[in-house]
């Protein structure tokens, strides 16, 4: 796997900011009323190979339709406010593979929360052009709001996302990636059930199975 290089990041840490300063003046969402296929993507490691996985889920059946995945080395060690460097090559080119047509992609990972406001989420669904919404299981940046089940999430007193418990506890942030907004986050939370999205949690399963039967 490739060591680190700090010029190499601060000139993704500067691309970072200045795409956000273009997307902040155009951010615009879709309307998402009649969800009935989504996209999930997810990677797991095994030594230095990263496994790729996306799904196609379809809503009203609760079960993915088509799984593809494929296997390379991991591109970039993992860098905090850069994970996008290490994993968004292998996701984008699994979710390339689906033939399905879907309309909405989940991914494990950050969108708006995050430092710059350009997560993993973020950038996958600006280059694929679809909307994307982030989901992660740890908070990269911002302050936790109050609330019983589920509450928001700031960031210099702004709104970004919203945090939700799990049945067993835990918690769960998400924020909008890609032509989505804040506010369709807990609506869209509730379509996938209220809970930490299934298809999501079937791509990590998927993906940590299939990463165990690599020869590392």
């Amino acid at each position: 796997m490739s060591s680190r290089s700090e010029v190499l990041e601060e000139f993704f840490i500067s691309l970072q900011e200045a795409m956000w300063r273009i997307l902040s003046r155009s951010w615009e969402s879709v309307e998402l009323r009649d969800l009935r296929r989504i996209a999930a993507a997810d990677v797991a490691y095994r030594g230095d190979l990263a496994l790729a996985v996306a799904i196609c889920w379809d809503l009203e059946r609760g079960e993915p339709v088509e799984e593809k995945w494929l296997a390379c080395e991991a591109l970039y060690p993992y860098v905090p406010g850069l994970l996008f460097l290490r994993e968004a090559p292998p996701m984008l080119r699994a979710v390339k593979l689906l033939e399905h047509e879907w309309s909405l992609l989940l991914v494990n990972g950050h969108g708006l929360l995050h430092p710059r406001r350009m997560g993993l989420a973020v950038i996958l669904g600006l280059v694929l052009g679809k909307p994307a919404l982030g989901v992660a299981k740890s908070l990269l940046v911002g302050v936790e709001g109050p609330g019983e089940d589920w509450g928001p999430v700031e960031v210099s007193g702004e709104i970004l996302g919203y945090w939700f418990k799990t049945r067993s506890g835990g918690k769960f942030y998400v924020s909008p990636g890609y032509l989505l907004t804040v506010d369709q986050v807990p609506e869209l939370v509730r379509i996938l059930g209220s809970r930490y999205p299934e298809p999501l949690a079937y791509a990590d399963k998927l993906s940590k199975r299939l990463a165990r039967s690599l020869s590392p």
